[in-house]
């Protein structure tokens, strides 16, 4: 919903005037917003606009000649097999969303277009909308057409850009939180904790959680006691452990928030299950969780191909799922 490429199409849609409250609708199709570059938007006049967008609905041959007629550079702002991904992604989202309108009365195959923005939507883009009104437009947007996950991307996102300083956690094992240094690998951990401990296990304690240097998080000295568990500290730990008491015996999830890397693959699962041995924990109460911000992610994108047989996936933009990988025949414990 929120990249360059949808940054493109809205631009693309504004300067074309293609928005659904009109009562002569002017549809655009994907590839109008391959064609559009930041040279022919400077072209702002409503001769050159509709200029541009009669020549968009006719191809791309009839825009290329509007531009050398212009006199303007004719290299596309996207490669034209990009249409897919705005098509596929960016468009299906934002109608999740009711922020754009598919025309409904002409074959899926059609060359025409069949794409405009919702008036609602356009209206956030006003240039003359300011804050703190602006602020407070976007707000009331997201709250009336963003759908529980949705503002959940959105919620993660907002906490990314205030991080820089530090990240309390709210521990779910007691009425407590946790300060952490700022960055995005505390706010994936932060989610980890708050979102998915709470839903995932019967009853959640954080046993550790470690940061760079020697700060180490121990929980409730007197129950790792009972549970017979005498954490190493100077050992490498995992990020967090997190137990979940409401099993019996409790089984320790071992956790890796990845910000770059640092995901649970074959060698750091099996680094992890030595640790776990020397605090006593035995392996088959051990679960893995790699944790990333997004499946969108680049860290995502380059690691989850690397994660270990047997282990499990979060995305904290996506706290009601998981992924699990393992061994058809032989599934792993949940």
């Amino acid at each position: 919903m929120s990249s360059p490429l949808a940054a493109a199409a809205v631009r693309t849609f504004l300067y074309a005037d293609s928005v659904a409250s009109a009562v002569d609708i002017q549809w655009l199709r994907p590839s109008a917003v391959m064609w559009m570059s930041d040279e022919t938007s400077l072209h702002t006049s409503d001769v050159d606009r509709v200029a541009w967008r009669s020549a968009a609905a006719k191809g791309r041959k009839a825009v290329l000649e509007l531009l050398e007629e212009w006199g303007a550079r004719t290299a596309a702002g996207y490669a034209d097999n990009s249409r897919e991904t705005l098509r596929d992604e960016t468009f299906r989202k934002w109608s999740e969303a009711g922020a754009i309108r598919e025309r409904r009365d002409i074959p899926k195959t059609s060359s025409r277009g069949r794409w405009a923005l919702e008036e609602h939507f356009v209206a956030l883009f006003d240039p003359s909308l300011v804050e703190p009104e602006l602020s407070k437009a976007i707000a009331l947007w997201q709250e009336t057409h963003l759908n529980p996950a949705a503002k959940l991307k959105v919620r993660f996102a907002a906490l990314e850009r205030e991080a820089d300083a530090s990240v309390t956690v709210q521990l779910p094992n007691a009425n407590a939180s946790r300060v952490l240094e700022g960055g995005r690998a505390s706010l994936i951990l932060k989610a980890v904790i708050e979102e998915w401990s709470t839903t995932r296990l019967r009853k959640a304690f954080v046993v550790t959680i470690s940061e760079p240097g020697d700060k180490i998080y121990v929980g409730d000295a007197a129950l790792l006691q009972f549970l017979g568990i005498a954490i190493d500290r100077s050992a490498l730990l995992p990020d967090a452990v997190i137990a979940d008491l409401g099993e019996e015996p409790a089984r320790f999830w071992l956790v890796e928030a990845v910000n770059t890397d640092g995901e649970i693959n074959e060698g750091r699962k099996a680094s992890l299950l030595e640790w776990a041995e020397r605090q006593r924990i035995r392996p088959e109460q051990c679960s893995f969780l790699t944790a990333f911000a997004s499946r969108n992610d680049a860290a995502a994108r380059r690691r989850l191909k690397d994660l270990a047989e047997g282990t499990y996936a979060y995305f904290a933009d996506e706290p009601g799922r998981e992924l699990a990988w393992y061994a058809l025949g032989s599934p792993i414990r949940g």
